[in-house]
């Protein structure tokens, strides 16, 4: 008998709605305790399965539903170059898109099928527009799938749907740095054959957080985010850009219990303003993919205001709307953010950061980011803001470059082809050369 199911007979005894909701998630957690172990108990089946079919080739899906967030590259290159592989982008709606009109649905799958089948790569619909519904993934015959994010996923797509016929793996969009725990690490990665991490110190902390019943299945890889930077290493970039990066965590402010790090509603106005009196420099608009949306949702701006915002950065900077920035970070001369998700990232160019803080926001970094954290250029208020791209950009005086540039020698972050390491980690499991376990 499911313990849900149980959950749902008693709730009747408990008198409060917080002690019935405890005793469901304790009956859902006994339940997912139990498909998860059937889950990591497949896989060395499923290995063996492989191993033994010799001479055919190795499907890997990845399972994607937003451009903007397409991080793995340099990993879908790799295994494209063996003859032993054949990689492919499987489109999905996310369980947050379904909400949307039939018709955007579409336009968000046709958006992406044109972004990958532009860049020559295999890719099919993993949404059936007929039915408006997931497609199993079994129907692809995949050996392997990626995940491209672990939230918002199709019920017949989640890893303990996968992980009856395929390896599932995921290498996440971001480079963790602010280590919200809950956020990082859930059911969700519990289920997984492989999750790939940046390094050592983030093994190490999500084993510990995993507990030794789950944390077998973490492995310091690099990441692919990353490998562009690897790759393209000695190559000599003109500092060019600035870079206006505000996050989405608009939404959330004056709720003291969200983890909100967005800043936009006390700095959009003067930013804008100040990109237009100094058209001397040359400025990009990179917003968060979900702003418009977030923006909507506080109630405080109509949609043509967003429009208009949007349309008036159109006007006087490049935009990038898409995952497409590595090359114009390589580029920049520094970047102005609130986002989380390429702090590290942008780091590792050895650029400056301004970093816009939010005072509802408490998050202390954990170790493994505290040190880059402590390089960036910390603004509260527009004064402070001021001040920095004064310093910065008229007066050219960079004062946390020495102390920046020795963290990242020392952090040695960007010397790793993650892609690389993933694939050979695959190979090592797959050739029966380390436990499958």
């Amino acid at each position: 008998m499911k313990y849900s199911i149980l959950s749902v007979l008693t709730a009747w005894i408990f008198p409060t709605r917080k002690d019935r909701n405890k005793f469901r998630n304790f009956c859902k957690s006994i339940d997912n305790r139990a498909k998860i172990k059937k889950a990591q108990m497949r896989y060395p089946r499923l290995i063996e399965k492989i191993r033994n079919n010799k001479n055919a080739k190795i499907k890997v899906l990845f399972l994607v539903n937003e451009n903007s967030k397409w991080k793995t590259q340099s990993l879908y290159e790799y295994f494209a170059k063996s003859d032993r592989y054949e990689p492919v982008i499987a489109l999905t709606i996310a369980d947050a898109q379904r909400k949307l009109p039939f018709e955007e649905k579409l336009k968000c799958l046709e958006d992406n099928y044109n972004f990958f089948t532009g860049k020559g790569m295999n890719c099919v619909y993993a949404w059936n527009t007929k039915t408006n519904r997931a497609i199993n993934l079994k129907v692809f015959k995949p050996q392997i799938v990626f995940y491209q994010q672990p939230w918002y996923l199709p019920k017949t797509q989640m890893p303990d749907v996968v992980s009856k016929f395929a390896l599932t793996c995921y290498v996440p969009y971001f480079l963790p740095n602010y280590g919200i725990m809950n956020m990082d690490y859930f059911d969700f990665h519990k289920f997984l054959f492989r999750n790939y991490v940046l390094n050592k110190d983030w093994e190490n902390l999500y084993k510990e957080y995993a507990g030794e019943e789950y944390g077998d299945n973490i492995r310091a890889a690099g990441h692919t985010a990353l490998d562009y930077m690897y790759l393209n290493r000695g190559l000599e970039y003109k500092p060019e850009y600035v870079i206006y990066a505000p996050h989405w965590s608009v939404s959330c402010q004056g709720n003291e219990n969200d983890e909100n790090y967005g800043t936009f509603l006390w700095n959009y106005n003067f930013m804008l303003d100040y990109a237009r009196n100094h058209p001397e420099i040359k400025w990009v608009f990179k917003p968060h993919p979900t702003l418009k949306q977030a923006l909507l949702r506080t109630g405080l701006f109509k949609e043509n205001d967003i429009e208009n915002y949007y349309r008036e950065w159109e006007k006087i900077a490049a935009v990038c709307y898409s995952s497409e920035y590595t090359e114009i970070f390589m580029k920049s001369k520094l970047l102005i953010t609130d986002c989380g998700s390429f702090l590290v990232e942008y780091f590792c160019t050895g650029k400056p950061v301004v970093h816009l803080i939010s005072d509802r926001c408490n998050i202390v970094p954990p170790l493994p980011s505290r040190r880059i954290f402590d390089t960036f250029y910390k603004v509260r208020n527009a004064s402070e803001f001021y001040n920095s791209l004064d310093t910065l950009l008229r007066r050219d005086y960079d004062y946390k470059k020495t102390e920046r540039l020795k963290v990242l020698n020392e952090l040695n972050l960007g010397n790793c082809y993650a892609a690389k390491n993933i694939y050979e980690d695959l190979e090592s499991v797959i050739k029966g050369e380390e436990n499958a376990k």
